[in-house]
């Protein structure tokens, strides 16, 4: 099946004003994306995992360094008091809490809880808790640690040695909304291998973070964090995603109220597959781009190109409707990135992600415009630079 069959996979799914986005385009909160989602088939092989990065400044020296917390679940029908690992065939269930410090030296840290330690929010805002970690819209504390001896006598847990804690405060301001692809319906059919939301496209984060003894303070102004989360049945291979909310217009200088996010990989729905694709969104101050294949009527493309060096990822993504177009050059030290194992939730094998806070990118951003000689043609918008662009790659 190929991309013009993508109507059909979604018939009896109810789509209101398909053309018409509104002012407010994808920047539409719906704290119902960011809820647990591991039920019916899904909590027998699914994954649920929230993404939290952002920057942090230490007290001691003033370096800056990006930090990243992932709360990642897998199978919660299948476990118990136990944490079960992806061995001998068996699919994985536990709830692992990971702390990513990237930059010169940086470290990845787990820890893995099993379902009988685990609390699913249902009241207020909390997302999932265990133990003294809990993740909430509006708020997150946790802590890690792990010593030579813990990580000698549990071999199975993929983890690097010292101690992370954390206390923030999560306030997010942009949302990327993907529509009807992540609505009630359409996730009630669990036709989509991996689903996509971003409640804060844009996020701002407040609060200390201290590794190895070392404090960072997370500074509102200087935090450029970013929310979301994937879950489903199935890991994207290659897995792809790039964000970033520390722009500066050629135009304008800073842009304060902005930002972007581009994800996916090689995309199923049901027995379609899409080929390797992205989804991706841009809000320049209030207006907005969007690339969005799951919504067919707008005639999305996309090509994107790859190159990896010993020391660099680097990656050139062009996306286009009829009337929009996006031309994104990103690229990533190794050396400032940390490369983590995830388990399948089918429990056949696992996954090798590199995840980064330092990127740098370049958007060239165009919209088509009629000429006075009646013909259209692209006129750029501007020219965009991104620091701090969080990315996570794998395949």
């Amino acid at each position: 099946m190929e991309l013009k069959d993508l109507p059909k996979m979604l018939e009896g799914i109810e789509i209101k004003n398909p053309l018409g986005g509104g002012e407010k385009g994808f920047d539409k909160s719906d704290p119902s994306r960011n809820a647990f989602m591991l039920k019916g088939a899904l909590a027998k092989e699914g994954f649920d995992m929230w993404r939290h990065c952002f920057s942090g400044v230490s007290r001691e020296t003033g370096q800056i360094r990006s930090f990243g917390i992932g709360f990642v679940a897998y199978n919660p029908e299948l476990g118990g008091d136990e944490v079960v690992f992806a061995t001998d065939g068996e699919k994985p269930s536990y709830l692992m809490i990971r702390a990513m410090v990237m930059g010169e030296k940086g470290s990845a840290l787990s820890r893995y809880i099993p379902w009988s330690q685990v609390d699913i929010g249902k009241e207020l805002d909390i997302l999932i808790s265990a133990n003294d970690c809990f993740l909430s819209e509006t708020r997150t504390m946790g802590r890690i640690e792990v010593n030579a001896q813990h990580r000698k006598q549990n071999e199975q847990e993929r983890t690097d040695i010292g101690r992370f804690s954390w206390d923030l405060k999560i306030n997010k301001e942009i949302a990327f909304n993907l529509g009807y692809y992540t609505s009630g319906p359409a996730r009630g059919t669990n036709m989509v291998d991996a689903y996509w939301h971003s409640e804060g496209m844009k996020s701002i984060y407040e609060g200390t973070i201290t590794w190895n003894g070392e404090i960072y303070d997370v500074k509102p102004e200087q935090s450029y964090g970013v929310a979301d989360k994937i879950w489903g049945h199935e890991l994207n291979s290659p897995w792809c995603f790039f964000a970033s909310n520390h722009l500066t217009s050629k135009k304008d200088g800073e842009l304060l109220h902005s930002a972007f996010a581009f994800g996916g990989g090689r995309v199923k729905i049901g027995p379609m597959a899409m080929g390797e694709t992205l989804i991706g969104g841009i809000d320049r101050e209030g207006e907005k781009f969007e690339f969005n294949f799951s919504k067919f009527w707008t005639l999305t493309r996309t090509n994107t190109q790859k190159r990896e060096t010993k020391q660099k990822f680097r990656w050139v993504i062009h996306q286009e409707t009829p009337m929009t177009r996006v031309a994104l050059k990103i690229e990533c030290d190794k050396d400032d990135m940390v490369i983590n194992e995830y388990d399948r939730p089918d429990g056949k094998g696992t996954q090798s992600i590199w995840t980064g806070g330092n990127g740098r990118a370049e958007l060239l951003l165009y919209r088509k415009k009629i000429t006075l000689r009646n013909k259209w043609q692209w006129e750029l918008v501007d020219t965009i630079t991104a620091e701090d662009v969080r990315l996570q790659y794998g395949k």
